[in-house]
């Protein structure tokens, strides 16, 4: 039995060969249709040049015995019979059958002004079937002559009951009036001489759409369209068919260039003939178009399953080409695989190897960090301690003396000094839980200048300040350490240029971020990095002067603020400190 596997792949390759299979069907089916198209073009434009050729024939078939019978008008023997010369009628006759002979006509008749035939050249047939004495004055051809016209129908005889194409001509007397017809008959078999070579069916329509020619003689005097009553009446009337029934013709248009005749389709091609309304409509089998569209559509098929054939080739050789290289690569995975797994155990033998020297790092780095704690905790509170004992001392040898107001001034001097570095590093000691308040840093900025009014006068500072009193600087943070931000910017500044120089503040917004500047033009940063500023216990000032706290105390307060602190060079040449908090949305 066949595993779920080995059923996939069987279900993977039956899919395959039918969607090729229907690859196949479709660009047969596109190459069929595209074909057949234009092989229906290409026939279509055939039967239009051939229409064209049968009219070319046809016109010239109707045309070429008109010169004939215009001559024959002013021959002097038929003015004669006309004139009533009873002498000259035989010979006309004569004449008449020996030109119609010559001329490849049927007949040819002379009739008087009341349509009665007074010499023809089939004068020697049987009374029912000779021209002479019979009255034609009813056909239009003769109407169309008696009136100075030439005259032209399509009608099956009334004497003969052969179907022809009758021309007429009017003879004229010497005061130019018409004194007579003379006629002549072309018979269908000449008229049908285009039809020969055709392998084409067609048939020609006259102005009333009844079928007068055809190389299908069953379709004969059938009608294209309804006839009318009028239509009828009149048709009747000029016996131009003979009393014949003209039924219905068995078709359909089913466009422009399709029709169904007797339940069969023909490839439509409609040519007007330019002759009293008639239509030349020729008919072609669509078989050979499609027998030719069903070969390319084989071809295309074959060429398609030769080059499947070469793709499933050229793939099963790829195919078995990747297979090989693909065990190739599984046995060089299988190698890389065990080096990769001697290197993960070294790997983690040395990660181990380096945890235990980050944490020896870790612990060392805390001792030196404790051991500078406790040393500058020893030496910020060793000397405030000493200066309290010798205090103590003196008031002790003199408690009753005219220094102790100053000696008590000297102790809450000491006092407040060993307070505010006990503050200092009760920061680092515990987060504070003031809740976050809008704040205007523009008096944030003020209540630190009043703070800090005395260091600036110690230090002769200029201090330059010039906030928009329109601008509302808003953030949301705590207005005491913000403060105490600020008081420590202005206080290293004033201890840069201790002894007289300038500090600029100002205030902009930035986006959705407010930018605090405190700027001088002292000495500047020299060698030292801006950056090792904001470390604990980094200072550059006299030991008397503090702990190097203030400036990492600021940093952790902007952190807390979600803001940013850093130190540059000033556009004056001293240092500056930029702060940014967001602003209150």
């Amino acid at each position: 039995m066949l595993n779920s596997d080995g059923v996939a792949i069987k279900l993977q390759k039956w899919r395959w060969l039918a969607l090729l299979s229907g690859l196949v069907v479709v660009l047969a089916s596109v190459s069929y249709l595209v074909s057949y198209q234009t092989f229906i073009q290409a026939e279509q434009q055939r039967t239009q040049d051939r229409a064209s050729h049968f009219r070319s024939l046809l016109v010239g078939v109707l045309n070429q015995h008109k010169p004939l019978l215009s001559v024959l008008t002013e021959d002097p023997g038929v003015i004669g019979v006309l004139s009533g010369e009873p002498d000259i009628k035989n010979q006309l006759n004569q004449r008449l059958a020996r030109y119609t002979t010559t001329s490849g006509l049927e007949s040819i008749y002379l009739m008087d002004p009341e349509g009665v035939t007074r010499a023809a050249s089939n004068y020697q047939h049987s009374r029912n079937l000779s021209f002479m004495g019979k009255n034609y004055a009813f056909r239009p051809y003769f109407k169309a002559a008696l009136a100075g016209n030439e005259g032209s129908y399509f009608a099956v005889g009334a004497t003969t009951g052969l179907p022809g194409h009758f021309i007429s001509s009017p003879v004229l007397g010497k005061k130019g009036a018409v004194i007579g017809v003379l006629a002549a008959k072309i018979d269908a078999a000449t008229l049908s001489v285009m039809w020969q070579s055709s392998e084409d069916l067609g048939f020609i329509t006259n102005a009333s759409g009844v079928i007068i020619l055809s190389n299908n003689s069953s379709w004969l005097y059938q009608t294209i369209e309804p006839l009318s009553a009028p239509q009828l009446t009149l048709i009747r009337a000029q016996k131009q068919f003979a009393g014949k029934v003209l039924p219905h013709f068995s078709w359909q248009v089913v466009d422009p260039s399709m029709v169904t005749v007797e339940g069969k389709d023909y490839l439509y091609t409609p040519h007007d003939i330019g002759n009293s309304g008639w239509v030349l409509h020729l008919l072609s089998d669509p078989a050979r178009a499609k027998k030719n569209a069903a070969f390319v559509a084989l071809v295309v098929s074959v060429l398609v399953l030769l080059l499947l054939s070469w793709a499933l080739t050229v793939r099963s050789r790829v195919i078995k080409n990747s297979l090989a290289k693909s065990e190739q690569d599984r046995r060089q995975l299988v190698t890389m695989n065990d080096n990769l797994g001697a290197e993960i155990k070294e790997r983690h033998r040395a990660e181990r190897r380096l945890s235990l020297a980050q944490k020896k790092l870790l612990q060392a780095s805390r001792m030196a960090a404790l051991g500078q704690l406790s040393a500058a905790v020893i030496h910020e509170l060793g000397q405030p301690l000493a200066a309290f004992k010798n205090y103590l001392a003196a008031a002790e040898i003199d408690p009753e003396g005219e220094d102790m107001a100053q000696l008590l001034g000297n102790l809450d001097a000491v006092a407040m000094r060993m307070q505010s570095t006990t503050s200092q590093l009760r920061f680092f000691s515990r987060p504070d839980e003031t809740k976050f308040i809008p704040v205007e840093l523009n008096l944030v900025v003020n209540n630190a200048i009043k703070l800090s009014q005395a260091q600036c006068a110690d230090a002769r500072v200029d201090l330059h300040w010039n906030p928009d009193s329109q601008m509302v600087a808003q953030v949301m943070g705590q207005s005491l350490r913000l403060e105490q931000v600020v008081v420590n910017l202005l206080i290293n500044a004033f201890a840069a240029i201790n002894g007289g120089g300038n500090v600029w503040l100002s205030l902009d917004l930035d986006q959705d971020r407010w930018l605090l500047r405190v700027a001088d033009d002292g000495p500047g940063f020299g060698s030292q990095d801006p950056e090792e500023l904001f470390e604990a216990f980094y200072t550059t000032k006299a030991s008397t002067n503090g702990m190097g706290l203030g400036l990492a105390i600021s940093a952790a307060i902007i952190n807390e603020h979600q803001g940013q602190i850093w130190a540059q060079k000033s556009i004056y040449g001293g240092a500056e400190f930029v702060v940014t908090i967001p602003s209150k949305k």
